[in-house]
């Protein structure tokens, strides 16, 4: 059971977390289930002499998807003093090599990971060529080549501020169901298709399923015009398929602006390194 942190904060830790989301349950606490979150408060914990280092995500991700720069903040005591250089070592050495550290920085008392937030950037893949066992952890198959030129058609009738009720799973938990993707961008590297959407912010489980909707566009089983009209019944059951989690990567969450505007991906999400 997660404990509450006791203690009079003396610094304020940013961090990017990298993390394979493969064998976890997401990143947020379960009581019957390992975490991300888990795993690396009870390493600070260790480190800090046993003092309860809670920690804070800028978002939830679910079981099986992944991360390349997952934003965390965090308060630590001023005994025993690390250094955020020692710190982020430390860190590295003791957690599992499915999670890495890839930067570790001191903030102001009030950062907060979520609450500051202007936006994120997550990246879905898609492999229409031939199984490989070296991505199969990282990647969609479709046993169908894709019109990649169709989803491009379809995708950008997502671009904008909308209401995406039709792309999101449990909509009661929200004020409101409005959002703004400021750019989806399609790239091909060879058979491996990237999908990367840029935006203020995404409703439970939105990228799996516009990625299920965008899925049957490139097979052909909808139209590129079906898509604007799913958008505006907005009725879950209009739209497809929730796609399947561990082709997501969180890429990047942005606090600030300019950088959310010029983010491009570069290359192969599990291809990045830290």
């Amino acid at each position: 059971m997660r404990k509450a942190a006791t203690f009079i904060p003396a610094a304020r830790y940013f961090m990017e977390v990298a993390f394979d989301g493969t064998d976890y349950n997401g990143w947020q606490w379960q009581p019957d289930a390992i975490t991300v979150q888990e795993v690396i408060e009870k390493t600070l914990t260790q480190l800090y002499a046993g003092t309860n280092i809670a920690i804070t995500g800028s978002s939830r991700t679910d079981a099986g998807v992944h991360a390349n720069a997952f934003a965390v903040s965090f308060s630590v005591p001023e005994r025993p003093a690390i250094t955020p250089f020692k710190l982020h070592g430390a860190l590295n050495n003791m957690l599992p090599d499915a999670i890495r550290i890839r930067s570790l920085t001191q903030v102001e008392m009030n950062f907060h990971a979520r609450f500051n937030a202007k936006g994120k950037a997550y990246t879905y893949i898609i492999n229409h060529g031939q199984k490989s066992p070296f991505n199969n952890r990282y990647t969609l198959f479709s046993h169908q080549r894709l019109n990649v030129q169709a989803i491009r058609e379809a995708a950008a009738q997502l671009v904008g501020t909308h209401d995406f009720s039709s792309f999101a799973v449990n909509n009661r938990q929200y004020k409101t169901t409005v959002r703004t993707i400021s750019r989806i961008g399609i790239q091909e590297f060879g058979d491996l298709i990237c999908i990367t959407f840029v935006g203020n912010g995404f409703l439970y489980k939105m990228i799996r399923c516009i990625i299920g909707t965008l899925l049957a566009v490139g097979i052909g089983k909808s139209s590129p015009a079906a898509v604007g009209e799913i958008l505006t019944a907005k009725e879950r059951d209009a739209a497809h398929n929730t796609a399947l989690p561990h082709g997501l990567f969180l890429m990047k969450v942005f606090y600030d602006e300019s950088e959310m505007e010029n983010f491009e991906l570069k290359e192969i999400p599990f291809m990045y390194q830290v």
